[in-house]
């Protein structure tokens, strides 16, 4: 079996803290490899403020295109929305039996998992790692492989930190994969302002 992380987002757009997130994942979290699950719409999130799932999908693509352990998968934009991660992963299984798949989340999503879509089916079956982000400490106690909480660095940068940069006019390469600046830049991608999360 491919021990395979999954991590969902809208990577609108994807930076350097997301792949700095995967790569120490995969290295500590004992995993094979790790899928960006682009997220056409979260349900806890406002749809107008996201940038086309293309162009997303484009700059995921060329951000990852240096790591081959570091998959991009599109399910979700042909299933319906808005996207819930228990359906995801059901036809992830289906789809890929000979994957085990581990959900990696934000302590932020993991204190709120009371929200999501069937959270106690969610619990109950699926392989869990949770890593730190800024203000959501959270404690987990590491008895069983099914639910981990891992020391990670914490990576205080956003997209929506991002996105209020670039509809500035900011000069920001450095925040972002390689090749991802210069995507937005050709194809002048958040430049007009851009809704607060």
């Amino acid at each position: 079996m491919t021990r395979t992380g999954l991590l969902f987002g809208s990577f609108n757009p994807i930076h350097i803290g997301h792949l700095a997130i995967a790569n120490y994942i995969l290295e500590y979290g004992n995993l094979d490899e790790i899928w960006f699950v682009l997220s056409p719409h979260n349900p806890f999130k406002e749809s107008d403020e996201l940038i086309d799932e293309t162009h997303r999908m484009a700059m995921l693509k060329t951000a990852i295109a240096g790591e081959s352990r570091f998959k991009s998968c599109d399910i979700e934009l042909t299933m319906p929305r808005p996207s819930y991660t228990i359906d995801t992963l059901d036809e992830l299984k289906i789809a890929y039996p000979n994957h085990r798949f581990t959900l990696l989340m934000g302590s932020d999503n993991y204190l709120s998992l009371n929200r999501w879509k069937d959270y106690h089916r969610l619990t109950n079956t699926q392989n869990i790692i949770v890593y730190p982000r800024p203000g959501s400490p959270v404690a987990i106690e590491n008895g069983s492989e099914a639910l981990q909480l891992l020391n990670a660095p914490v990576f205080d940068i956003s997209a929506t930190l991002l996105r209020e940069a670039l509809a500035a006019g900011k000069n920001i390469p450095y925040l972002l994969p390689h090749g991802v600046f210069q995507y937005i830049s050709k194809h002048n991608l958040y430049r007009a302002v851009t809704k607060k999360d």
